[in-house]
């Protein structure tokens, strides 16, 4: 008889210690996944990126280059009246590489507007994707 009960008591530990162990182990979840993004046509591989900005450039008729980042619409428009058209070229960087987002020839302010309003929605857009652990794949339009 003591020998029934000690082996209830046996089964009743063993039992009590895997469900307690099953509760830890199914917690616990890793992402290895490659992280990949494409646009018009290019694959690039965003695992090992750690920094993603935008830039924006703008080259003059007589071939100077002028950064056109953070311009408001007043020094934009000041630029275009003294220098139209200017060619506006709208980079990803991503660490030490750049992926051309954009690249047009801008007369008006509202033509620079859309585009910068295009690059403001892929950057956000990218950025939502590295947030998400679970997300492997972007396409960008």
């Amino acid at each position: 008889m003591a020998l029934l009960q000690t082996r209830r008591l046996a089964v009743f530990l063993v039992l009590a210690c895997m469900l307690s162990l099953s509760g830890c182990v199914s917690k616990t979840k890793v992402y290895t996944a490659d992280k990949t993004m494409t646009y018009r046509g290019d694959l690039y591989n965003m695992s090992n990126v750690q920094r993603i900005s935008p830039a924006v450039e703008g080259k003059l008729p007589n071939g100077e280059t002028v950064n056109m980042k953070g311009m408001d619409r007043n020094e934009v428009e000041d630029l275009l009246d003294e220098n139209s058209p200017v060619m506006v070229s709208m980079y990803v960087e991503m660490d030490d590489q750049k992926m051309v987002y954009l690249r047009s020839s801008v007369d008006r302010w509202s033509e620079f507007s859309k585009m910068s309003k295009s690059l403001d929605s892929a950057m956000g857009k990218i950025n939502k994707f590295m947030a998400n652990k679970k997300s492997t794949q972007l396409k960008l339009k």
